[in-house]
């Protein structure tokens, strides 16, 4: 049979392979499934193409959605809006084809209380009448009626694309409210394909084997691996680590580059309900040791004997097995058991998936807690954010110990079915040749590595047409190398993003329009995310005033691994409701887009005077002679002893260039209050950065 989907953009919505009706195809498969939506339509253009768009395709079914653009416009009364949809399912069965009526104005299943109850959000006095007569015209024409398409994902943060339209995720369950319907017309039972609600990243993983096993999943080094041929390599290797660790839920520290090993592991380890702790590399022997401290894990992985600072604090641990790539420890290889399966781990989807430690330099790592239910919520927001689509091939190239790789690449990528082409490349020339090689088409990475992209002389030489979108994040994004990405790739888009380690998501998106007008902004809160800028009083910020910025209690981690209480010294409670505090200063802006100011301690106190460092850093910027730059303050001495703090700047030339600590000044006083002018000017070869991209200030003397 013929079924048609007729109705507006609550129709369309949920993006390519996303719609209700798509998910209906799945579920039907041996019957035809059409979408004839149109966002924005009221009854009146509905009428209009019923014949063509709909009756025309001489249909069994047709699922008709109208009346929210009838609300929304308020032109007509709603007695009309009734008569309209009589009037429709009246051609329609005219031509013999069963109807539909799916509703929006009906209440809402709250999880909360257990019960159905009115929307707060889109029903008024003339959506409560309507909702009724559309009632009655759908029974007295003998039509199969779904009240309220929406009523199991009001106020379910992981189901939206927008405030009003659901994404796939969430037409998931409009469909399981549509099915019986459909069932009874078409006389068959739905399969059950796309039907679970995604609660942790297992179903997102065996979802994925399940319904694309010779779909692409990962690339690296020349190893392509299927999601099938994945997934029995994960098996595998999750049996070896059950055997070598002893524990069904293993804790796994891993220490390695971006490779496909990386990959595996996180996978194997999902499939056991185990959790992984990313060790970053770079951090000192001191910092390793209290992080394995604190985590105890049952097992480290290192590259080899490259790895001195981690190899020099698993002696400390003797107890702790230490695999490495090298075969210099017990070889990694022998991890994988052949033939081994993992065993089914059930896992709540509170349970912890990742322990991802904060990149402090000056005090031992915090375990930020990341469960599989932040991590879903995540994935969400990053498709929203980035607006991935199940067509995309995304580079890694974000280092796999980082928020990025691990909270958001990975796991939306096994969601959407897409690949992940891994690389620990940073030479621009050789990721511009991946990208143009695997007709790579996002690329999130950090400032540092686009600014010497951007530094080519032939960037035009390489094939980069399937590039539609580079992100960036991690640290401050200079305005000229954001708009000399526009001019390099006039049809990418480009997103800066924002975030924090103990922020459950990104928190800030700025793309399209919005990132040629405000390049130096982070954007607007993201969907569900509820931020605030606060002065030292905690009260609200006006536009353009600079407090720090703050984030809701729901959008933070749950804590900090082994540390009850730590996190809570940076909770606040403001008017009844509890806030995280970042230490970030930050600005906004009468439209609400979001200016990142600097640290709170990286504030300068001149003469009693406040200083942003971000604020001088972006002056610097603007020379095109300058490179990179960092700002920090010293303590005043001699003459200028009164002022308690004095502005010194890094500056970091780009090759060839040449100027003076006069050049600098007479630059900065042209754009700045004196005030704000560096004292001091200190010419450098390179900024110190961890392997985020972060500026590491602390060890700038």
């Amino acid at each position: 049979m013929k079924v048609i989907c007729f109705g507006d953009s609550l129709t369309t919505c949920g993006a390519p392979n996303g719609r209700y009706s798509d998910i209906l195809q799945d579920r039907f498969p041996t019957h035809e499934i059409l979408n004839r939506g149109v966002g924005g339509e009221t009854f009146v253009e509905a009428k209009e193409r019923l014949e063509r768009d709909v009756l025309a395709e001489h249909p069994d079914v047709v699922i008709v959605e109208y009346g929210a653009n009838d609300w929304w416009r308020n032109e007509r009364p709603n007695t009309v809006w009734a008569a309209d949809l009589a009037w429709i399912i009246e051609r329609i069965q005219a031509t013999g084809a069963k109807v539909i009526v799916l509703g929006v104005f009906w209440p809402y299943w709250n999880p909360q209380t257990g019960k159905l109850e009115e929307k707060s959000y889109g029903c008024d006095e003339r959506a409560i009448a309507f909702r009724v007569m559309e009632r009655d015209v759908a029974l007295r024409h003998g039509c199969l009626y779904v009240p309220n398409l929406q009523e199991t994902i009001i106020d379910d943060r992981v189901c939206w694309g927008d405030r009003n339209h659901p994404n796939e995720h969430g037409n998931r369950k409009v469909a399981d409210l549509i099915c019986p319907a459909l069932e009874f017309h078409l006389g068959c039972k739905a399969t059950q394909v796309r039907a679970r609600r995604m609660r942790t990243l297992q179903d997102f993983w065996e979802e994925a084997v399940e319904l694309a096993p010779d779909s692409l999943a990962a690339v690296c080094n020349g190893e392509r691996l299927t999601y099938r041929e994945a997934d029995h390599r994960c098996d595998e290797l999750a049996a070896g680590l059950l055997a070598a660790t002893g524990t069904p839920r293993p804790r796994v520290a891993v220490c390695l580059p971006n490779c496909m090993e990386y990959y595996l592991v996180y996978w194997a380890l999902v499939k056991l309900g185990g959790v992984i702790v990313p060790v970053n590399p770079w951090l000192r022997e001191d910092s390793l040791k209290a992080i394995m401290k604190t985590v105890e894990p049952d097992l480290l992985i290192v590259a080899g004997r490259g790895d001195k600072e981690a190899l020099a604090c698993s002696d400390a641990f003797p107890k702790l097995p230490v695999y490495s790539l090298d075969d210099s420890r017990q070889p990694f290889r022998t991890l994988f058991k052949v033939g081994g399966h993992a065993p089914k781990m059930a896992v709540e989807e509170d349970s912890p998936a990742i322990i991802m430690h904060t990149s402090g330099t000056t005090s031992a790592p915090k375990g930020a807690i990341m469960r599989h239910s932040d991590l879903i919520f995540n994935v969400m927001t990053t498709i929203n954010a980035q607006g991935f689509l199940p067509s995309d091939r995304h580079l890694l190239v974000n280092p796999m110990f980082h928020c990025t790789a691990l909270y958001s690449s990975l796991p939306t990528a096994a969601f959407q079915k897409t690949p992940v082409v891994i690389t620990a490349e940073t030479r621009p020339e050789g990721l511009l040749e991946l990208i143009a090689k695997e007709k790579v088409t996002t690329f999130l990475t950090v400032p540092s590595i686009l600014a010497r992209v951007v530094a080519l002389p032939n960037v035009a030489d390489y094939d980069l047409t399937a590039l539609r979108v580079i992100g960036y994040a991690g640290s401050f994004m200079p305005v000229k190398i954001v708009r000399k990405l526009q001019e390099l790739f006039p049809n990418v888009q480009l997103h800066n993003f924002f975030g924090l380690t103990e922020t459950i998501s990104a928190t800030h998106a700025l793309s399209g329009a919005d990132s040629l007008e405000r390049p130096d902004s982070i954007g607007r809160p993201l969907l569900f995310v509820t931020a605030r800028i606060v002065d030292e009083n905690g009260k609200e910020c006006e536009p353009g005033q600079v407090g720090e910025l703050l984030f809701a209690r729901e959008n933070v981690i749950s804590g900090y691994w082994k540390q009850p209480g730590r996190l809570e010294e940076s909770i606040v409670d403001i008017d009844g409701r509890l806030w995280f505090r970042t230490g970030d200063l930050a600005s906004r802006d009468e439209e609400g887009f979001t200016f990142i100011k600097g640290r709170k301690k990286d504030m300068i106190i001149v003469g009693g005077e406040n200083v942003f460092a971000a604020e001088v850093e972006a002056c610097l910027m603007q020379l095109d002679a300058v490179k990179e730059a960092a700002v920090k303050g010293i303590p005043a001495t001699g003459v200028r002893e009164s002022l308690g703090e004095m502005i010194k700047a890094y500056v970091v030339l780009e090759d060839g260039e040449r100027l003076t600590e006069a050049d600098i000044r007479r630059h900065c006083h042209k754009n700045l209050p004196s005030y704000k002018i560096p004292h001091v000017v200190e010419f450098i070869d390179k900024l110190p950065r961890n392997p985020a991209g972060k500026v590491q200030k602390n060890l700038l003397v």
